[in-house]
């Protein structure tokens, strides 16, 4: 036992200067402190064996943490000093930025070059900061960047699609805060604008859609027409090939559904460029209500040419189910040409979507370029630029055509070379003939009972006899069945 006792005390002893030699800096109250509570905890422990390791332990302790906190003493001390509280460069923001050089210049004396650099006039960018500024608006001690500066930033890095080193030289911000605005004012232009630019999916919104699609593109009671679309990416950190499309490139895709007028009016956004159009769809919310009669789809109505009443669908290709909703054209080469001048009509309506998508991605550059960022970055620029689009064709419903400046290619009358004159779609365009087939479809929906549907029929069979006996002059020859 006393053997026993003299290790106990010799290995007690060597951790107690062990402790003393780590707490030489210490002031002496503290070391008087520390010295008092181990003789105590010793003294309480006795001089048994047991006893003594405990001491040891907390000897050891102790010390440990008397290293870890001279190290962190030490690091804080040899952490590199800033070279500048602003960079040179920065500093003079508030003389030679853009906000206070160049767009005030442009705003005052030239307008077309101001929507060219915003994608908007200066009056819609003032509606459009009213409705986001008590969401955008910061405040801290350093003077904050203004709102209207936060939200040119963003419009300029969606309608160019430079990088955000490039408008941190523009706008002499640093490409920290450019990030983070990108990513905030993305976000609330989006939440702040979905419930205005999108339309509630009622029986009104379908039956006005669907007298659009018959006045302007001879097809009759289309909802709607049905596409993906593929925006390219840098690829994300440690994500493999999920991100991966059969166009060989990272990808994020969104599935989008237009009026007659090239206004979205369902879009599902964040699918990982490996899926499929079919895919997409199949695990969408818009065929989940599709499928569960939540569209409030009105109930099959008569046309004229045929004695059957004709169910309300959607357009598109071959991707997509082919129901008693959803029109998609006939496979094969082989095709008889009753067949081949269906497949042409529905083709017809069905690139509503595509040049939607087309003028979605003239206006706003960053569409056509690889985006790098995060997945919530990506998923929040494509719907921010799809909600700017809805918000620019519904404010140019009121403008003449020809005044319009959010438009597509060929959408007003252009000259060829020859001087020759090419008419635009804008002349389709009947007003008056939409809204007197949109209440005679409201008068024939009223008077159905809600749930009916076509019994015994295929739809493409009901829709290949409509295009027989409703034809228009030119499907013959577009169908290539002219000699």
């Amino acid at each position: 036992m006393d053997v026993f006792c003299l290790v106990g005390v010799i290995g007690g002893g060597v951790s107690f200067f062990i402790f003393l030699f780590y707490r030489m800096e210490e002031p002496a109250q503290h070391k008087k402190l520390l010295l008092l509570n181990l003789l105590r905890k010793r003294r309480r422990l006795g001089y048994l064996s047991d006893g003594l390791v405990r001491t040891k332990r907390l000897a050891l302790c102790y010390a440990i943490l008397h290293l870890y906190k001279k190290k962190n003493h030490v690091r804080n001390q040899v952490r590199r000093q800033r070279r500048w509280w602003v960079r040179p460069v920065f500093a003079d923001h508030d003389t030679h930025g853009a906000w206070v050089s160049l767009i005030p210049t442009m705003r005052d004396t030239d307008r077309d070059l101001y929507y060219n650099f915003m994608r908007m006039t200066p009056e819609c960018f003032d509606r459009l900061l009213a409705l986001i500024m008590p969401f955008i608006r910061k405040y801290s001690w350093r003077k904050p960047i203004p709102p209207g500066e936060r939200l040119a930033i963003t419009l300029r890095y969606l309608a160019s699609g430079d990088s955000q080193t490039s408008l941190s030289f523009l706008f002499r911000v640093s490409n920290q805060a450019i990030s983070k605005i990108v990513l905030e004012t993305t976000s609330v232009i989006w939440s702040v604008l979905k419930k205005t630019v999108f339309p509630k999916l009622d029986r009104d919104l379908w039956l006005k859609t669907a007298a659009e699609f018959e006045v302007m593109w001879n097809i009759p009671h289309c909802l709607g027409a049905v596409d993906g679309k593929q925006v390219y990416i840098k690829a994300f950190p440690h994500s493999g090939s999920r991100w991966f499309g059969y166009k060989k490139r990272h990808c994020m895709t969104f599935m989008g559904v237009s009026n007659a007028k090239h206004q979205f009016i369902i879009v599902e956004s964040g699918a990982s460029g490996k899926r499929s159009d079919a895919n997409i769809f199949h695990r969408s919310n818009f065929a989940s209500k599709l499928i569960h009669g939540q569209l409030n789809i009105p109930p099959s109505c008569p046309v004229s040419g045929l004695t059957e009443n004709l169910p309300f669908f959607f357009v598109g290709d071959n991707a997509y189910p082919k129901s008693g909703n959803f029109a998609v054209p006939f496979k094969g080469m082989s095709l008889k040409d009753e067949e081949m001048v269906y497949n042409y009509r529905l083709s017809r309506a069905r690139r509503v979507v595509e040049n939607a998508f087309g003028i979605l991605c003239a206006r706003f550059r960053i569409m056509f370029r690889p985006i790098e960022g995060s997945p919530s970055l990506v998923r929040s620029i494509i719907l921010c630029c799809l909600a700017l689009h809805n918000m620019h064709l519904q404010d140019e419903e009121s403008v003449p055509p020809a005044a319009r400046k959010y438009k597509p290619f060929k959408y007003a009358d252009f000259y060829r070379e020859d001087r020759s004159v090419v008419y635009g779609r804008w002349r389709n365009e009947d007003p008056n003939a939409e809204k007197s087939l949109f209440h005679q479809l409201v008068k024939q929906s009223s008077s159905l009972p809600k749930q009916q549907s076509a019994k015994g029929l295929d739809l493409q069979e009901m829709l290949v006899r409509y295009f027989v006996i409703k034809s228009v002059p030119w499907q013959w020859e577009k169908a290539n069945l002219l000699l």
